[in-house]
């Protein structure tokens, strides 16, 4: 159980820097918003409710019942929607029924749950919701349920319905029968996972009454809890032996912060749970203190020098920038226009930064200037162009004007040619480039047999060397400072090419690596169309030679690209070496981003590294704070038998960006991906540089949704 809480304190960084200063509220007693079950969404005791978080909302806890110790993780992508990891470790069983396989390892268990609101609450009607539990899973847990809840002032009553183990020892007839003969019959056997089993969702000869209720207690924060359980609460061993119906919990914590517990289940056994919980949708934890550089307007005698001497002007607008950490590649002159080509990568909002460029040339251009242009570029390739009239910022800046009107004078548009090529200033640039960076860092495999949580922290040295514009070599090298995968046992089993399942090994034999060593050639033939080519150690796996070419009309919110590469499979050691096995992968991709939701979808066809012909959905929620949650399933022509327990490929991830928890901005991520299997089908090629994250936040709907940070 000490590697569950290894994961809780390094996700504890995250969430204890939400933490402010004190206040008089912080000695009320507070709502600590709504809790969670043992299963780890929100819900009572062993049953869920109907309530849910705000969205963009993450937890991560354990639950410790005997015989069962449950680590999960729960996001809520939308207000209507709730999706847990569930990894569960079963201490009375071994993994394996062959004692010589299982040696120690108890019986391990990972599993997807999903909850959707169906009715919200009014005056007089409850919130409704229903789910699914262990969704795509072994079936251990397998549940479906439709529940209702509703608030009496400090009482929170909920009633429910349960199929599947919920049902437990229900004494109702399933009603769904009366509808169709097929909810009768339940698949009840436990094995690998992975498939959908439509045929038996609420189905069952029988269903389970259960419910429950949540009362906030006149003490700082603590609530009771007590359920009426009909429920299998030892599916594992099919036993349900209690000495009483009824399960108790006491809850308390702190909003968007902690929760913890601690109650009886069945009359006699103890229970305990522990919660970490952030609001990353909402906004930043830490409120920022990075404002624009203080510009004072030029005196008279000033502005005639800078009129006068264009290369006083062009280095004045490239100092005052850098203060900004925005770094212009061009500057010209024209009759009534100025034209910049910035390139930065501080500000994850591009109108931040156009917007940080317009403030500095407003200010020191000549007075004949009325027309300010920022081009934007991202790895040497220029993707947005935003024209403004100066009288607007000026305006705005003197609180005359609005963003708005700024917006309806503005012309957004794609470049309709590489400006910084042929600007009438370009900063000296001395090839080669070298950048180097070297700081700690965490590697990880999490849901694994051997334990939930094994890493290796290292010291990771990224060194760039850009030869020219557009052509870098990107290294990557890891150099080992602790690690606990020599505790990693389980060797793959796979009938498949073994392009991803011999991770074991590529962890424990490369811990001193080189984890990338590649040289990338990026540039755009044609408007709207950007290409890369690249040749080397593609990742931790593979090496190869290929490329990728990306169309992305700048005004549509779609994208369609190639990917294509020859690749090689490295040596367990992840220095220069290869194994025998190569493959041809590649894929159409195709991109589509639902504006007003914030939804990104990403569709995958073609051929993946063991050779398998399928298709890749990944779909995520971006939120105005830049955090981004999202899961992916695989499909190939891989039958559910070769690819082994999982049955095919799928997962869930987040991303956290760095600047929610400091003062000023930047574009890092903290990135948590949740891959319950490593298997072989299904496997992609990691592509570092794709081409749609390095047009991303750049299309016209992109600026259009950001403008409000124009001049922030």
């Amino acid at each position: 159980m000490h590697r569950s809480y290894k994961t809780l304190f390094a996700f504890s960084l995250l969430i204890f820097t939400s933490a402010g200063f004190a206040s008089l509220y912080d000695y009320l007693p507070k709502d600590v918003g709504p809790t969670s079950s043992r299963y780890g969404g929100i819900g009572l005791i062993e049953y869920p409710t109907a309530r849910f978080q705000s969205s963009g909302n993450l937890r991560l806890g354990i639950t410790s019942r005997y015989p069962y110790e449950v680590t999960a993780l729960t996001a809520t992508p939308f207000s209507w929607m709730e999706a847990t990891y569930r990894y569960t470790e079963v201490k009375n069983q071994k993994y394996s029924e062959f004692e010589s396989f299982s040696g120690n390892q108890t019986l391990k268990d990972k599993g997807f749950d999903f909850r959707f609101l169906a009715w919200k609450e009014s005056k007089y009607l409850p919130n409704v919701a229903f789910g699914f539990r262990d969704m795509a899973g072994t079936g251990l847990f397998s549940a479906e349920y439709l529940v209702a809840s509703k608030r009496f002032w400090n009482l929170d009553a909920t009633l429910g319905l349960g199929w599947g183990t919920l049902a437990g020892q229900g004494n109702f007839s399933n009603p769904l029968i009366k509808l169709r003969e097929n909810f009768r019959s339940r698949t009840n056997d436990y094995g690998q996972g992975g498939d959908f089993s439509l045929d038996s969702f609420f189905s069952g000869e029988k269903v389970g009454l259960f419910g429950g209720i949540e009362y906030n207690l006149p003490f700082r924060g603590w609530r009771l809890k007590l359920e009426y359980d009909t429920a299998n609460n030892d599916p594992a061993s099919s036993k349900a032996d209690r000495s009483s119906p009824f399960n108790f919990s006491l809850t308390s914590g702190q909003r968007d912060m902690i929760e913890y517990s601690v109650g009886i289940s069945g009359g006699e056994t103890f229970q305990f749970s522990f919660f970490m919980k952030g609001d990353f949708g909402t906004g930043s934890i830490v409120p920022k203190i990075d404002p624009p550089i203080n510009l004072k307007v030029p005196s008279q005698k000033d502005k005639n020098r800078l009129k006068a001497d264009p290369e006083l002007l062009y280095g004045s607008i490239n100092a005052n920038l850098a203060v900004e950490n925005i770094y212009t590649q061009g500057i010209s002159l024209s009759e009534d226009e100025i034209t910049l080509t910035i390139n930065q990568a501080k500000f994850r909002s591009q109108p931040r930064a156009i917007g940080r460029a317009i403030r500095v040339a407003s200010y020191l251009a000549p007075d004949n200037i009325e027309f300010i242009t920022i081009n934007t570029m991202n790895a040497d390739v220029e993707l947005s162009s935003t024209t403004v009239r100066r009288e607007n910022i000026t305006d705005y800046l003197n609180y005359k004007g609005s963003r708005a009107e700024i917006w309806n004078n503005a012309r957004i548009r794609a470049p309709e040619y590489q400006h910084y090529k042929s600007a009438d200033f370009k900063p000296y640039v001395n090839f080669p480039e070298v950048r180097t960076n070297i700081a700690p860092a965490l590697r990880n495999m999490i849901g694994g047999p051997e334990a939930f949580f094994l890493g290796q922290l290292w010291i990771r040295i990224n060194n760039s060397i850009k030869f020219a514009r557009g052509l870098e070599l990107s290294t990557v090298a890891g150099i080992n400072v602790y690690s606990t995968f020599n505790e990693l046992k389980t060797a793959s089993d796979s009938v498949l090419p073994h392009v991803r399942s011999d991770i074991q090994e590529y962890l424990k034999e490369g811990k001193n690596n080189i984890q990338r060593m590649k040289l990338d050639y990026i540039f755009s033939p044609y408007k709207d169309i950007i290409a890369r080519l690249d040749f080397g150690l593609m990742e931790e796996m593979f090496g190869g030679v290929g490329g990728e070419i990306l169309y992305r009309p700048f005004n549509k919110s779609w994208a369609v690209g190639i990917a294509a590469h020859r690749v090689r499979q490295r040596d367990f050691n992840q220095l220069f070496d290869f194994r025998d096995y190569e493959v041809t992968t590649g894929h159409l991709e195709i991109y589509k981003e639902f504006a007003k939701q914030r939804i990104i979808a990403q569709l995958m066809i073609g051929q993946f590294l063991a050779g398998d012909k399928g298709a890749t959905l990944d779909v995520s929620r971006r939120f105005h704070t830049g955090l981004r949650l999202g899961f992916f399933v695989t499909r190939t022509n891989v039958q559910a038998e070769e690819f082994g327990e999982g049955s095919f490929d799928k997962g869930i991830y987040f991303q956290i960006p760095h600047d929610l928890f400091f003062t000023n901005y930047s574009t890092g991520n903290v990135f948590f991906g949740i891959h319950p299997l490593t298997r072989d089908g299904g496997a992609l090629l990691v592509q570092h540089h794709s081409l749609y994250s390095i047009t991303g936040n750049t299309s016209f709907y992109e600026l259009e949704r950001d403008w409000q940070d124009i001049l922030d």
